[in-house]
């Protein structure tokens, strides 16, 4: 995709050409007033093809450290520590 700076000036009298290529994302534009960028526009991003629902549980960008696998515990069994206080939750009052 190429970039083009044009004076807004300019664009406004033949924006459709310019556009079109925007629209194929062949082109992103650098509006210029005074030399200097006001606005760029670039290709709309694709609408969604789905819903969230499909999305969650999918697993799209979920990956597992190199030789785990989710059979795997969290923490060795040797790791695991009673929660500070746990007895005295368990103990009747």
């Amino acid at each position: 995709m190429s970039t083009r700076s044009i004076p807004v000036s300019e664009f406004t009298a033949h924006p459709d050409a310019d556009l079109s290529l925007v629209e194929n994302g062949d082109l992103t534009i650098e509006l210029t007033r005074d030399g200097k960028v006001i606005a760029i526009i670039t290709p709309a991003a694709p609408e969604p093809t789905g819903t969230i629902a499909d999305w969650i549980g999918s697993g799209v960008g979920f990956t597992l450290a190199p030789g785990c696998t989710l059979e795997d515990p969290a923490f060795e069994p040797a790791d695991w520590e009673e929660f500070p206080g746990s007895d005295d939750l368990l103990s009747p009052k």
